[in-house]
């Protein structure tokens, strides 16, 4: 251990400052100094964007005022530090500076949240030479954490950090060493954060809402598809809250997808599931993707408000102000609506009813055919067959073709990306990782032009609900115009870009890794 490095000590529960004192020789060696109160509040995006990112964000608290410090793990300097004394929670309430843009960067349309929390004291200890000079400075930390969940606050380990003193580093280094080898005291972690996340019960990262469920090729595929209905079952219930509190758009986007791709899994994954479960939940999430759309689309036009205002002249951006008062009227009586369905009994039965089904021994209901057949082999024809139907039906697009014909494309290319998502922990994950990303690129140009499209028509909606006759509100429905035609252009370039991005999704190599993966009898070639 090199103990140059050491700064700090874990302590026993049972050595305060007096013991601490008695340790050191008593209080002619070491005399304790004023004692102060702080707190310090670790924050994340309910994702942990700045932790996968390698960031830290923290608030300090002390008499002499509140710091916000954005910091990497370790010891190393923070990135930057700004008194701020507010909670924060939206980057762009932040101080301009390099704190702001870095949060801002990672997080994106994430608000912060609170992690958990400390509460301690500070106490300075003077270690005195014989000349009753001092040599060392300690400060003693005892500190009890809590966070949402927590019923009681966790106590931390005590700790003492040494700080040397100009002039006497001799002094300094026989400390650390006294501590460190006659008292084996532990070295302290530089940061609290890995301490604290243990003690309130949390595991960083402990949230995606990417699907990555374990799976084995051998299990069966009633045993498999259920693991894979939890999953996204518990992503679900763990984005209500957030969504029902309106902290931030994601919650209630992630809801939907869960929402989603449980609807497809019902649809999707064939005979695996009892017919009476698979036709019951279709129609009650379906209520579900229903009453989550309307908030939904106005989040969405919201989030497009600075590029909508950006893509046009700079005179005429602030017509748009009265589009955006009035999506943020609906969005607050849809948001109403929505908490309302959240809180209703509908909803409060079919999360139970579909743990109930999900957890039982026996699934309810007559057993379908291939429920005890191999997941390996039942995912793979199901995949395989919808590839072969994403290939024929994009082969026969044409660039100057109804624009339906796209959209369907994307319903299936969907499904596709779902099944292979449920399934992609019996698949070698280096292999699917090209597949999946030349699916992305297809799917992200679909997207694109069918985002457009319906932006553009909503857009017109929204146009008539101003009065044509006010001078004003004439100005926002030219606004509106505008938008609209500039949308349409866009949605024709992604069309115009489509043959390429079904070529590389259609390439020999992309076929091959299909085949080679998921073909179970058939010819070779699609």
């Amino acid at each position: 251990m090199n103990q140059s490095n050491i700064s700090g000590f874990l302590l026993p529960h049972n050595v305060g400052a007096e013991r601490l004192v008695s340790l050191l020789g008593g209080e002619v060696r070491c005399q304790i100094g004023e004692a102060a109160e702080f707190s310090v509040r670790f924050y994340d995006s309910f994702d942990w964007r700045l932790y996968a990112a390698g960031l830290r964000l923290l608030q300090m608290r002390s008499p002499q005022g509140a710091v916000l410090r954005l910091k990497p793990p370790g010891a190393g300097e923070p990135i930057d530090s700004i008194v701020f004394e507010p909670e924060p929670a939206w980057p762009a309430d932040l101080p301009p500076g390099r704190l702001r843009t870095e949060i801002a960067r990672q997080l994106d349309m994430r608000v912060l949240l609170p992690l958990a929390t400390v509460n301690g004291k500070a106490t300075g200890l003077a270690v005195l030479n014989e000349d009753s000079k001092t040599v060392v400075w300690i400060q003693l930390l005892t500190m009890r954490c809590d966070a949402d969940g927590v019923t009681e606050p966790r106590v931390l380990w005590p700790r003492v950090r040494v700080l040397p003193v100009k002039g006497y580093q001799a002094d300094f280094d026989r400390l650390i060493e006294f501590m460190a080898s006659e008292m084996e005291w532990p070295p302290a972690p530089d940061c609290l954060f890995d301490e604290v996340m243990a003690a309130v019960g949390r595991e960083p990262g402990d949230y995606s809402s990417k699907m990555n469920v374990a799976l084995s090729p051998e299990m069966s595929s009633l045993a498999a598809t259920r693991k894979v209905l939890r999953d996204l079952l518990d992503t679900l219930e763990r984005n209500i809250p957030g969504t029902r509190e309106d902290l931030d758009s994601e919650f209630l986007h992630d809801l939907r997808v869960a929402t989603r791709r449980t609807r497809s899994a019902l649809s999707q994954v064939k005979q695996v599931l009892p017919q009476t479960v698979v036709d019951d939940f279709k129609q009650r999430f379906a209520w579900l993707g229903q009453v989550t759309g309307p908030v939904r689309d106005l989040d969405v036009f919201l989030l497009e408000l600075p590029r909508y205002r950006a893509s046009l002249p700079g005179s005429m951006a602030g017509d748009l102000d009265a589009l955006e008062e009035h999506l943020r009227i609906a969005h607050g009586r849809e948001q109403a609506i929505l908490r309302r369905e959240l809180e209703s009994p509908r909803m409060t039965q079919l999360i139970e009813d579909w743990h109930a089904v999900l957890d039982a021994e026996i699934m309810p209901g007559k057993p379908a055919l291939f429920a005890e057949e191999p997941i390996e082999q039942v995912a793979s024809k199901r995949i395989w067959r919808m590839y072969k139907r994403v290939i024929k039906a994009g082969r026969a697009i044409r660039v100057d073709g109804p624009a339906e014909d796209m959209h369907e494309l994307r319903k299936d290319c969907k499904k596709l990306r779902y099944l292979i998502e449920f399934f992609q922990g019996i698949y070698p994950k280096k292999e699917l990782k090209d597949l999946i990303k030349a699916l992305k690129v297809l799917l992200d140009n679909l997207g694109e032009f069918q985002d457009l499209e319906v932006q553009a028509d909503k857009l017109r909606s929204f146009a008539g609900d101003f009065d044509p006759q006010d001078p004003h509100s004439m100005l926002t429905v030219m606004a509106i115009g505008a938008l609209v035609a500039d949308l349409l252009r866009h949605q024709q370039a992604a069309h115009a870009r489509f043959a390429d991005c079904f070529h590389a999704f259609d390439s020999a190599e992309n076929r091959a890794r299909y085949t080679h993966l998921f073909k179970h009898g058939g010819e070779a070639q699609v």
